[in-house]
Formats: structure tokens, C-alpha cells, sequence
């Protein structure tokens, strides 16, 4: 038998005082309320306060979520800027354009012919300030400008990333505290949907659970199978698993909704959720999750007395993935190898230990390429699938 869930998250907790209070308000005297005065008051008061506040979190953490997309781009632009300012300062060198005692400005070895690794956010900073302070004392003592890329264009790039980073600080600030305002209501919220649930139960049992249920559901009562229980469809016309594509982990507190309907569950800690009964028809049914892409699925069959499973994989939003690359020859790590991403701007060089990373790279099918110059050009491209939130390890031999 179905047992009751009381909501555990801020988005369930309004929902279900929501529901009830949008029920109580349509329903026309005399017809049966089943919340005492004393609840009916207190949820008039209550639910449109703890609202705003709902909303308030909701909208920090759409504003904290734009600027870290923000803050992903200007990153890997100053990425780019900053590698290319290097590499193209290293170019000069090898062509012997400029001296190799010219590193010394930029805060490099001089016997170190590298582009310096930007693996972290301090490291970008730390060398596109290396960058701006190199090339003014080089220039001054007499050397010519780097112009592919120029300073100007290296500072624009870092300082965009600056501020980006600040206005992120100040959005997870803003988001934090929206987060704590809602925390502090949560045990109030808690007491007063177990208040209306128990009164809802109470005026509607009448001996038949289904049909005790079914009445409940309507005032925003959420009953679930217990553990090991298959569904029944004389209580569930629709259930599944929301998971994330990228992951394949369960997705919690996920919104399942049927499109022009009033229905909307949301998924348990194991991405499940169980809709009630509805009518026989074809919908349409919307499943979103701040983070994730809105997933929009079609013509979904509810039939009389049977139980229509539908399972969804959402893709978050700005997900990215990194490629671990290690270069060899004549089975000996190779530094210096130019490495790249087809279709992404910048030229790369591996380290002592023939490795480079990528960071930042869009999830699906990406083509790495490495070219070594030992007598003639070598080159040798491998195809990777990226997935967000992980590392592909790629190994060339030469």
C-alpha cells in the first residue's frame, strides 16, 4: 500500500501548501474544507511569504548559473590569449627574433622554451599578469611588440575574466543568502503541510484507501509505493527515472509535469516519480531541473487501468569535459609537441612529461591532434568522445 512522502526540498514544501490553498480558495461554501480555521488562517499568512522567498532563490540561482556560463567563456578566451601571447613569444625565441634572455620579463626560465600551463583560474591571472608586466619592460628596453596576439588584446581578455569572477562571487553571495532566508522558514513550512496533510487525511477516510487516497491527491497529499512495492494502477497512471545523460546518476527533485494540466511530482533521491491516475488521452510531458536543458517529450499514451512507464535523461546545462594528453617517441615522453582540438582556436605544447590537458571541452565527438617536427612534420589526429563532468585519457606514439 502507497505510503504518505512529505516534501523534503523548498520546491515541494510550496507546492503542496500551493495546491491546497489554491483548492480551498476554489471551493465554493458549503462544500467540505478539510482544514480547521486555525490552519486556514495560518496558510493564508504563511504560504505567500515563504513564496517569495522560494522565488528569490530561484532567481539568484538563475543569475548565479548565467554567470558561470559567463565566466566559462571569458575563461577559456583568456585561455586562448594568454597561450597564443606565449606561444608566440616562444616562436620568436626558436626563430631567434628575439634572445632567450628576453624570458626573464615574463617571469620564465631562461632555458625554459614552454608555454606555461593555466590550469586553475590563479594560473591565469598569475600569467596574464606575467604577460602585461613582461612585455611592457620588454618594449621599454628597446624590443619590439608581439602583435599575434597583442598586450592589448591579452589584458582585454584577462580583464573581462576578472570581472567576470567578481560579479560569480557576488551571485553565489546574493544566492547564499536567499538560501539561508528560506532554511530559517523550513521547520514552520514543515509543521504546517504535515497539519494540512493530517486534517486532509482525517476528513477523507472513509474506510475505501484508494479512494481516501485519490480525494487526498487532490489537495496535494503526494503518496509513494513503499520500497519493493510495485506500482498499482488503481493509484499511478505514469512513473519513471530521471537521470543525467552525462552521468547516468539519479536526478533528485527533478520536475516531471503533464503539459495543461495540474500535474507536477517531483523525482525522489533515486530520480524516481509516481504520477496518480489521470484520464485515458495523449499528452505531452515536461521533465526540467535548474542545471539541466529542458527536455519537452510528445504524444506520451495514458490508457485506462494500466501504468505507462517513461524514463528521461536530462544534459546540464554548459556541461564540459577535459582531455588528458600524453605524447610519446620512440616509447620517451616528448615536450614540446604542438597539441590541439579541431575546431577550437589555440596551438599547445606538452610539458617535460610529454602531457597536456584541455580543459573546457564540449561534450560529444572531438578530433586531437599532435604535430612533432624531428627532421620532417608528423602529424597524427585521434577522435574522442568528451562527456560532461569527466576526463578522456589520449596517448600518441611516434
Amino acid at each position: 500500500m502507497p505510503q504518505r512522502r512529505l516534501p523534503q526540498s523548498a520546491t515541494a514544501r510550496q507546492k503542496a501548501m500551493r495546491t491546497g490553498k489554491d483548492r480551498k480558495d476554489a471551493i465554493p461554501a458549503p462544500l467540505l474544507i478539510p482544514y480547521t480555521a486555525a490552519t486556514i488562517a495560518k496558510l493564508d499568512v504563511f504560504y505567500p511569504a515563504y513564496k517569495l522567498k522560494v522565488e528569490a532563490v530561484e532567481t539568484a540561482l538563475q543569475a548565479q548559473t548565467n554567470v558561470s556560463t559567463t565566466v566559462k567563456e571569458k575563461r577559456q578566451l583568456a585561455e586562448w590569449f594568454i597561450s597564443d601571447f606565449f606561444g608566440a613569444l616562444q616562436s620568436a625565441i626558436r626563430r631567434k627574433t628575439f634572445n632567450a634572455s628576453v624570458r626573464a620579463f615574463y617571469g620564465l626560465a631562461v632555458s625554459d622554451g614552454k608555454v606555461p600551463l593555466l590550469n586553475s583560474e590563479a594560473d591565469i591571472i598569475f600569467w596574464g599578469d606575467k604577460a602585461a608586466v613582461g612585455e611592457a619592460a620588454r618594449i621599454a628596453a628597446g624590443g619590439a611588440a608581439i602583435t599575434f596576439p597583442a598586450i592589448a588584446e591579452v589584458n582585454t581578455a584577462v580583464t573581462d575574466f576578472k570581472n567576470a569572477n567578481l560579479q560569480q562571487a557576488n551571485a553565489k553571495e546574493a544566492f547564499d543568502a536567499a538560501q539561508e532566508a528560506l532554511e530559517a522558514d523550513q521547520a514552520e513550512a514543515d509543521k504546517l503541510v504535515l497539519k494540512m496533510w493530517n486534517e486532509t487525511e482525517a476528513a477523507f477516510d472513509d474506510g475505501n484507501k484508494p479512494s481516501t487516497r485519490r480525494k487526498c491527491r487532490e489537495w496535494g497529499v503526494v503518496y509513494v509505493p513503499n520500497p519493493g512495492e510495485a506500482p498499482s494502477p488503481d493509484d499511478y497512471s505514469m512513473v519513471g527515472t530521471i537521470t543525467d545523460s552525462a552521468t547516468g546518476n539519479p536526478i533528485n527533485e527533478a520536475s516531471v509535469i503533464i503539459d495543461d494540466t495540474p500535474v507536477l511530482v517531483q523525482t525522489d533521491e533515486g530520480g524516481k516519480y509516481f504520477i496518480p491516475v489521470q484520464t485515458p488521452g495523449t499528452y505531452n510531458v515536461t521533465v526540467y531541473k535548474g542545471g539541466y536543458e529542458l527536455k519537452n517529450i510528445t504524444n506520451v499514451t495514458i490508457a485506462a487501468g494500466a501504468i505507462t512507464t517513461l524514463n528521461a535523461a536530462l544534459q546540464p546545462v554548459g556541461s564540459v569535459g577535459s582531455v588528458n594528453v600524453t605524447v610519446f617517441r620512440a616509447a620517451l615522453p616528448q615536450a614540446g609537441v604542438q597539441v590541439s582540438v579541431d575546431g577550437i582556436p589555440g596551438f599547445f605544447n606538452t610539458d617535460a612529461q610529454g602531457k597536456y590537458t584541455f580543459n573546457n571541452i564540449p561534450p560529444g565527438t572531438q578530433t586531437i591532434r599532435a604535430e612533432i617536427t624531428v627532421g620532417a612534420t608528423q602529424v597524427q589526429t585521434i577522435p574522442v568522445i568528451v562527456v560532461g563532468g569527466s576526463a578522456v585519457d589520449v596517448t600518441f606514439n611516434f
